[in-house]
């Protein structure tokens, strides 16, 4: 299992679903980078397939998707309590 950073979020991010450099801070807001519904859908099966997690309908907040720094956390606790 791979673990979460915010600069692997952030290639991830940058190669499969709309451009996110080096100068967009791991706090600032994803939503007003380019993250929209569509982008969220593919974002999460990313997210299960590089990082072994499963996103559950309760962990669709807007919080956990908001920024690098809250993505990494995000998924740092999912895999802590997988299986």
């Amino acid at each position: 299992m791979n673990p979460a950073s915010t600069e692997s979020l952030r290639t991830l991010i940058d190669l499969q679903l709309f451009p996110l450099d080096a100068s967009v801070a791991d706090d600032a807001d994803l939503y007003a980078e380019g993250l929209d519904s569509m982008a969220l859908m593919q974002l999460i099966l990313l997210l299960e397939r590089e990082f072994g997690i499963t996103v559950t309908p309760q962990d669709l907040g807007r919080e956990n998707f908001s920024s690098l720094a809250n993505l990494a956390d995000f998924v740092s606790k999912k895999q802590s309590t997988a299986p």
